[in-house]
């Protein structure tokens, strides 16, 4: 029974792809939207097989989500009413700092979400963790072409390259495809960017507007750092449209950001951001794991982030190290590592220098970028660091490939050939 319905699910969600507005307007082809969301759906049958594996089921938030998700579904048939409010309780005596993970409403909050979502799909998937892939999928799906449609847009002689960073980065792929956050949290940035992109265009629509603060608040509850470094974004990218000096901008707005990070705990005690980021650190360290990276502790003060910056830098972008091979499951995330430097430095020389730079283009990197270095300074595992990473890779590596002169990079090939 759940393997027809199973089916009958993915072959209605397939049958939607084709026919939903936002996905075909965005110039792919109906039978490659298909393909992608198959990919995606299998991507997180995957997933779910290997937190099935007895060394990883214990620990996996997946199935635990998905385990207090069948209890909240009883609850939503028999008292609906009671469900919607349970998402405003707490069982502490306050609702605890936004910021801290111990004894916080807000940190249980980003799970609950889940949770929620689960027990809704769970009335339609008679409770089936495996059609219930199906359902996430699809939502994730939204953020996946919205983002492809406003990368299209900039470098719309790239149409099917961009395919690539965006639906097919393999630790991005497995990671944004199962049955957790970190997918549902890349869709609402996608979201986000898209329609920031059409309000920017003169495209004014109030339910646009809405829906980027409904998003915004999401991401917050999700994953909080994720949205304040967005909208920072987001102000950035205002900004650099109305100025020409793009880059300087851009410039100019993260550099006051990092003199507000390091000034406002002496202006107030309650925005103590390095404190944040040294017990984020901390949290980490009190994981178990095979993959700790022995580091130097850090200190909420300037001069101890700036020592560590090289270590931010090498947990964000270097890390497993080729050194680390001893564990096989590693080899797909250093050869990922490989290959993003080769577009890398293929992208600084064979750049299209007719290209003209958008703001949209520094919006996306500077975002990633802020995204990576954040998961370097907090991220003490190196398997964990590429979860981690693998959110901010989209938005890093479509412009690299659209800055790419596909036609002096053929001609590399062929000579070689």
């Amino acid at each position: 029974m759940h393997y027809f319905l199973f089916l009958l699910y993915l072959v209605v969600f397939s049958f939607l792809v084709t026919r939903i507005k936002f996905f075909t307007n965005s110039g792919i082809n109906k039978f490659l939207l298909v393909v992608l969301f198959i990919i995606k759906v299998l991507a997180g049958l995957a997933y779910a097989w290997f937190y099935l594996q007895p060394n990883y089921h214990t620990n996996s938030d997946s199935f635990r989500f998905y385990a207090y998700s069948l209890e909240e579904t009883n609850i939503l048939l028999t008292q609906p009413l009671h469900f919607l409010k349970d998402i405003f309780s707490y069982g502490y005596t306050t609702t605890g700092n936004v910021f801290v993970g111990d004894n916080s409403y807000w940190n249980d909050l980003k799970s609950n979400i889940i949770i929620k979502l689960l027990a809704v799909c769970n009335v339609f998937s008679i409770k089936n963790y495996f059609i219930n892939i199906i359902f996430f999928n699809f939502f994730f799906f939204f953020g996946l072409i919205g983002f492809y449609r406003v990368m299209q847009s900039v470098f719309n002689d790239k149409k099917y390259m961009l395919i690539i960073p965006v639906f097919l980065i393999p630790s991005f792929l497995f990671w944004c495809s199962g049955i957790h956050k970190d997918g549902l949290i890349f869709s609402a940035i996608g979201l986000v960017f898209y329609y920031f992109h059409q309000l920017l265009q003169k495209k004014f629509f109030i339910q646009y507007f809405i829906f980027i603060i409904l998003l915004l608040a999401l991401l917050f509850f999700l994953r909080n750092y994720v949205a304040l470094a967005l909208t920072i974004t987001l102000f950035a990218w205002f900004f650099a449209t109305k100025i020409k000096k793009i880059f300087l901008v851009f410039v100019s707005v993260y550099l006051m950001l990092i003199a507000a990070f390091f000034i406002a705990p002496k202006i107030n005690t309650q925005l103590n951001f390095p404190e944040i980021i040294v017990l984020k650190q901390q949290d980490f360290s009190k994981l178990t794991g095979g993959s700790e990276v022995v580091i130097s502790k850090l200190q909420p003060n300037f001069k101890s982030f700036v020592q560590y910056f090289p270590h931010a830098l090498d947990m964000a972008f270097l890390r497993p190290h080729i050194t680390e091979l001893k564990n096989k499951s590693y080899i797909p995330a250093i050869a990922e590592i490989i290959l993003f430097f080769i577009v890398l430095i293929f992208s600084i020389i064979y750049r299209n220098k007719n290209f003209k730079i958008q703001p949209i283009v520094f919006a996306s990197i500077f975002f990633s970028l802020t995204l990576l270095i954040i998961a370097g300074y907090t991220v003490t595992f190196s398997g964990a660091i590429v979860r981690y990473r693998s959110l901010a890779l989209p938005f890093l590596l479509t412009p690299l490939i659209g800055f790419l002169d596909w036609n002096k990079v053929n001609k590399i090939f062929k000579k070689s050939n």
